[in-house]
């Protein structure tokens, strides 16, 4: 069997935690991993490394490079790049067109952004729809929930058979389906044979199967497939799962205080109920409110009543032109992260921070000087093939166009502030030389999909 982790979700809807450049996948909020890392191990019980790969966008390589690297380094090798998000169906029918995996071998589709637990129970329900699979049928996975929910979609299932997908109800729908017994919160998760899956898109989606990546429109593989094949199956997810789809979602992860507050961070409450705060660089107090969502980042607060949580989606639809909705001011990287702090017409200023051990590429850059200095550990800094050690509350001064490259040779984290100047400070402004991360043919390696 092999199995497709499906990474080009934007996550807007936990905006503004999740941004396009920097969407929920990737994000580590209930553990030391990300919601990513966590997919990976969770089918490293079912599937080799060798036959687990990751489809994304292009957009996102230097993070999963990163991230991967982190669980297994065997699985840099098995990524699968989208030229440009098209959603489910076209990344799913491309990744296999790509492979060419035999006819009879079955393939496991899951998402990146999903919690899951316990893995045992997991591992026992796609054993179920593995062998339901290889009988010919197209296999779903349906959550047995736990409350009413309308902000999933629900799968009907007598059994095995599927009756009907329904999309996001209203609550009193969701309570009727909660009561029922036979309606289920629809995964997102897939399982079939290669040549059922062939045979199906064929009959039931030519607008895929009949045209090239680029021409393909944007549909999920539910819309494309699931909705209009006969040979459905659904296998029941008795476990938790959350596909932490909204901050009321995410909230159900988090213990409440005796006022059905959920609090994390520096975050102070006075006569509020039923609210959700999260506060990630700074004091949040809130009085006199109830039923709120409250979110701090460094660059960005959102507040949003509890039952119009799912529309913040919308409302970062309506922010594309701020940097805000796209762009975190801070940036991770396989070295450690960077964060913009202030910026002008000709001038950036960015607090680095490099992990022990760890080290920049060695680079140069055609239109921006940079001058560094040492706020915490030591730097080994190398600037045209000269190398010098720079200490806390020391500086040194890079000249464009001059190759460099800084490391942290120390135990503890090393802490830079930046000043770039020039008449152009893009981050694509950056020409590598040597890179320990596979930086310079990380494509390579790859499979692109077209």
């Amino acid at each position: 069997m092999k199995g497709l982790i499906l990474a080009g979700g934007s996550g807007k809807r936990l905006w503004p935690l999740s941004r396009k450049n920097f969407p929920k996948q990737f994000l580590r909020l209930s553990s030391s991993e990300s919601f990513l890392q966590k997919t990976i191990r969770r089918n490293l019980a079912l599937i080799p490394a060798e036959d687990l790969y990751i489809v994304t966008p292009e957009i996102y390589l230097h993070e999963v490079v990163a991230q991967v690297a982190e669980i297994d380094s065997r699985l840099k090798k098995n990524l699968l790049l989208e030229p440009e998000p098209k959603n489910t169906a076209p990344a799913v029918f491309q990744a296999l067109k790509t492979l060419k995996p035999p006819p009879d071998e079955c393939v496991l589709v899951v998402p990146s952004d999903h919690l899951i637990s316990p893995e045992e129970k997991y591992v026992e329900a796609v054993e179920e729809g593995l062998k339901l699979a290889q009988a010919g049928r197209v296999v779903t996975f349906g959550v047995i929930p736990t409350r009413p929910e309308s902000g999933y979609g629900y799968i009907k299932a007598y059994g095995n058979r599927v009756e009907e997908f329904v999309e996001k109800p209203s609550l009193s729908a969701a309570e009727e389906y909660l009561a029922d017994g036979n309606y289920f919160w629809n995964a997102g998760l897939f399982l079939f044979s290669c040549q059922t899956f062939w045979k199906e898109m064929k009959e039931h989606a030519p607008e895929i199967t009949d045209h090239p990546f680029e021409k393909m429109p944007s549909i999920s593989l539910d819309y494309a497939l699931m909705q209009r094949s006969s040979k459905l199956a659904m296998v029941p997810l008795s476990l938790t799962w959350s596909d932490i789809g909204s901050w009321e979602s995410l909230a159900h992860l988090y213990n409440q205080d005796g006022e059905k507050n959920v609090t994390i961070g520096d975050v102070h409450t006075y006569d509020t109920k039923d609210s959700f705060v999260f506060a990630e660089s700074r004091l949040v107090a809130t009085v006199g409110v109830e039923n709120l969502v409250v979110v701090e980042t460094e660059d960005a607060v959102l507040v949003v009543e509890k039952s119009q949580a799912q529309d913040v989606g919308k409302l970062v639809d309506c922010l594309q032109k701020k940097k805000e909705a796209t762009t975190h001011p801070t940036a991770t990287r396989p070295w450690g992260s960077y964060t913009v702090l202030r910026e002008g017409e000709r001038y950036k200023l960015k607090r680095i921070t490099v992990k022990p051990k760890q080290k920049l590429s060695l680079q140069m850059h055609y239109h921006r000087s940079e001058h560094w200095v040492i706020v915490t550990g030591t730097a080994k800094v190398t600037i045209q093939g000269e190398e010098s050690i720079v200490h806390e509350g020391e500086s040194i001064f890079v000249p464009k166009s001059a190759l460099h490259r800084v490391e942290n040779p120390g135990k503890v984290l090393l802490e830079i502030i930046e000043v770039q100047v020039g008449e152009y400070l893009g981050e694509d402004d950056i020409v590598r030389l040597e890179d320990v991360y596979g930086r310079l043919d990380e494509h390579a390696a790859f499979h692109l999909l077209k």
